[in-house]
């Protein structure tokens, strides 16, 4: 190599190699099932098809607590009282297939339909959701004999604290493999009992947590960052033993709720890269993201955002090597 050729060799090498520091792999994942309405590619098998997505929670088993019978709510999606839910069944499998682990998220946004009123009552739900969702032993529940990964609790953050972490214990004791996550609103300060499931978290059986930077003060504004670096900084250093992701919508759903644009993403993420502990998004949810092709955007949310939030294989593609 001619020696006035060195100079720019080593300069495009240097990059390269920045790039690939910098190109950072994290993970989407993302909800699936309430608020569903019928778009092609929201069903869940194509969901999971797009290979953007490592974890799909399934919104939500609902309707417990105060004597009442465990009932998943998925939407308009299908409708479990007539079993027509059980043909999620293949959908599950192919999902697994795929790689993709499928969980169930307990709880949902009106927090009169749930409750743990006891330890008892905790302890039974524990039962029930293992018996029917994650046991593998040929029940046939409302989404037919399945095996599902793991449990998501999402919680709203005007539920009670009561008893979510003997929930958590108990199911672990029954199934010590099974992944657990949690969701909560952003608003948090470190060392504070503030959220619904701060005891859950603090046991220690909790592999990943999504708060929801949405809806709350602490969510992303570009303008104004202070208020979003202080909640992503109390979130990973409490629960530093924790995959900490963002959850963020995945469409505008209403000026109050602050939806971070593809543009805007990137600034997001700068801030939560600087923990360790952050790993990725929590789109909410499947039907919003695909809403965001048919609202007239040139592709769905995921879509737009998976290269913001895993740039490795761009970034060593475009660096040549």
């Amino acid at each position: 190599m001619a020696a006035s050729s060195w100079p720019s060799f080593l300069l495009l090498l240097c990059m390269a190699t920045v790039f690939t520091i910098n190109a950072r792999p994290d993970q989407m994942s993302i909800y699936w099932g309430s608020h569903m309405k019928n778009l092609n590619g929201a069903e869940l098998k194509a969901t999971c098809e797009t290979n953007h997505f490592s974890h799909v929670s399934l919104a939500f088993l609902t309707n417990f607590g105060n004597g009442r019978t465990p009932r998943p709510d998925f939407g308009t999606v299908c409708d479990v009282k007539t079993d027509g839910c059980k043909r999620l069944q293949e959908d599950i499998a192919a999902c697994q297939q795929l790689g993709v682990k499928v969980l169930l998220s307990i709880g949902g946004l009106d927090e009169q339909r749930y409750t743990l009123a006891s330890a008892q009552e905790a302890n039974q739900l524990a039962a029930h959701i293992y018996d029917v969702y994650m046991s593998g032993n040929g029940i046939d529940g409302p989404l037919g004999k399945v095996k599902l990964d793991g449990i998501d609790f999402y919680v709203n953050d005007a539920s009670t604290s009561a008893y979510w972490d003997v929930l958590a214990q108990d199911l672990k004791l029954l199934d010590d493999n099974m992944i657990l996550t949690a969701s909560q609103g952003c608003s948090h300060t470190a060392g504070q009992a503030d959220i619904p499931l701060y005891n859950a978290l603090k046991t220690g059986l909790f592999s990943k947590v999504w708060p929801r930077f949405y809806g709350q003060s602490c969510t992303y504004n570009p303008r104004d960052t202070a208020a979003f670096e202080a909640s992503v900084q109390s979130w990973a250093t409490e629960f530093s033993d924790m995959d900490i992701y963002l959850g963020i919508l995945a469409n505008p759903d209403s000026e109050e709720e602050r939806f971070i644009s593809p543009r805007e993403l990137p600034g997001a993420l700068k801030i939560a890269r600087q923990h360790e502990n952050f790993q990725g998004v929590m789109l909410w949810n499947r039907y919003l993201d695909v809403k965001f092709l048919e609202d007239g955007n040139r592709a769905p949310y995921s879509d737009l955002i998976y290269r913001i939030v895993n740039p490795s294989s761009t970034m060593r593609m475009h660096a040549g090597f």
